[in-house]
C-alpha cells in the first residue's frame, strides 16, 4: 500500500536503564556514583549510607565524569546534583530505588 504507515504501539517500547559505575576515587563524602547518560540520571550513595537520585542532569557532565579521572567525585555531585538549579531529585514513583537494592554477589573463595 502506496502511503500507509505502520501505527506506533505502546507495548513494542522496551525501556531499560544503563547505570554506569564512575570508576572509584578518594572521597570523604562519596561511597559510589552511578550515572546514565541516556536518560540524563545519576545515583549518588554518600557514605552516610544515604542514597538519593536525580533528573536532568547535564549529559555532558556525566560524559566528562566518567572519562576525567582528575575529577573529584564530591565536586562533581555538589556542582552538577545538590547544588545544580537544573537537576531535581527524583520520588519512587520516578525512579526504581530497589534496582540498587540487590546484594553483590560475590564468587566463592575457591575460584
Amino acid at each position: 500500500m502506496k502511503g500507509s504507515k505502520i501505527p506506533f504501539t505502546q507495548p513494542n517500547l522496551i525501556m531499560f536503564n544503563m547505570f554506569l559505575e564512575v570508576p572509584t576515587r578518594t572521597s570523604s563524602a562519596i561511597e559510589s556514583l552511578k550515572v546514565d547518560a541516556l536518560a540524563g540520571q545519576a545515583y549518588v550513595t554518600f557514605k552516610t549510607g544515604y542514597s538519593y537520585a536525580y533528573g536532568n542532569v547535564s549529559k555532558r557532565a556525566i560524559i566528562n565524569v566518567l572519562f576525567n579521572p582528575d575529577i573529584s567525585l564530591g565536586f562533581w555531585v555538589n556542582h552538577n546534583l545538590v547544588n545544580s538549579e537544573r537537576t531535581y531529585q527524583l520520588s519512587g514513583d520516578e525512579f526504581d530505588y530497589t534496582q540498587f537494592d540487590s546484594p553483590k554477589v560475590e564468587l566463592p573463595s575457591f575460584v
